[in-house]
């Protein structure tokens, strides 16, 4: 049983620069230097990938001053965490009914052949990440920017137009949440971001993690 914080032998409180996301069944853990993938199979065993992280400003310094670092850091944590999404999956085909593997299309086995495995999952990698960035900027900023232009036509307000954009944007981020949170995958991966809170809750004030 963990120890109550307030227990005179509860070591002080730190703070680390440890972050990570949710996954199949499992999560991802980052630090500075590795990142620690957790996955628990069908069976429940649990199957545990770690790694060292060598980010793209070691091979190129200008890419981690000011300004750029952050849109470079930014990129590189969504393609590590598409990589740890994909080898998550990896555990969950989706029809696990079917002994035989689904076939590839045309077009998968086209790329393949011109690009070889390696670079056609660096693509892959490369179009969900594209793909997840211009489905959030469409849908959080584009499409309440949209609508707050809409309302500029009936009303004569700027302070009121922006105030009314704010709550447009706030209302698809919630509904945006709520239909997602009706999948059951999706109510999972929901669990396991928590999970992954309580993880570096515990572990930042020296709790037992249950």
């Amino acid at each position: 049983m963990a120890k109550h914080p307030d227990s005179p032998s509860q070591p002080t409180p730190f703070r680390t620069s440890i972050g990570g996301q949710a996954l199949i069944e499992g999560i991802l853990m980052r630090g500075p230097e590795k990142q620690a993938i957790v996955v628990r199979k069908p069976d429940g065993d649990l199957v545990t990938k770690v790694d060292e992280l060598h980010l793209i400003k070691e091979r190129h310094p200008i890419l981690g001053v000011p300004f750029i670092r952050g849109t470079v850091n930014f990129l590189d944590s969504m393609v590590k965490g598409v990589q740890a999404l994909m080898y998550s999956a990896e555990f969950y085909p989706e029809d696990e009914e079917e002994d035989a593997p689904a076939e590839p299309s045309k077009f998968e086995v086209w790329l393949e052949e011109k690009l070889g495995s390696e670079k056609f999952m660096k693509v892959l990698i490369a179009f969900a990440v594209l793909l997840g960035i211009g489905f959030s900027v469409c849908l959080f900023i584009l499409l309440p920017a949209f609508l707050g232009g809409l309302l500029q036509k009936v009303v004569d307000s700027y302070l009121v137009c922006n105030l009314l954009e704010g709550v447009v944007r706030i209302a698809i981020f919630l509904l945006y949440l709520f239909l997602c949170s009706k999948q059951k995958d999706m109510k999972r991966v929901f669990a396991y971001h928590g999970a992954e809170h309580k993880t570096i809750f515990c572990y930042e004030r020296g709790l037992e993690l249950t």
